[in-house]
């Protein structure tokens, strides 16, 4: 399942919004978050794409570091 970013699913069982319980890394470019339903304890798996610019993977450019001259 790969859904949009802000999107909290529907329980597909008691049909109760999902909560976020992990996010984990994916394949390149996605990460996987597991929903769980606190109302019938029931949990989904779904991939999300990221956007590498807007993640700490670009933190070194704002520090110190510095590519050799």
């Amino acid at each position: 399942m790969i859904a949009s970013i802000n999107e909290r699913p529907m329980c597909p069982v008691c049909k109760h919004r999902m909560d976020l319980a992990r996010i984990s890394p994916g394949n390149r470019g996605f990460e996987e978050r597991t929903f769980e339903c606190s109302t019938c304890g029931r949990t989904e798996l779904a991939r999300f794409a990221v956007d590498p610019m807007k993640t700490d993977a670009i933190g070194w450019l704002a520090g110190e570091l510095k590519p050799p001259r």
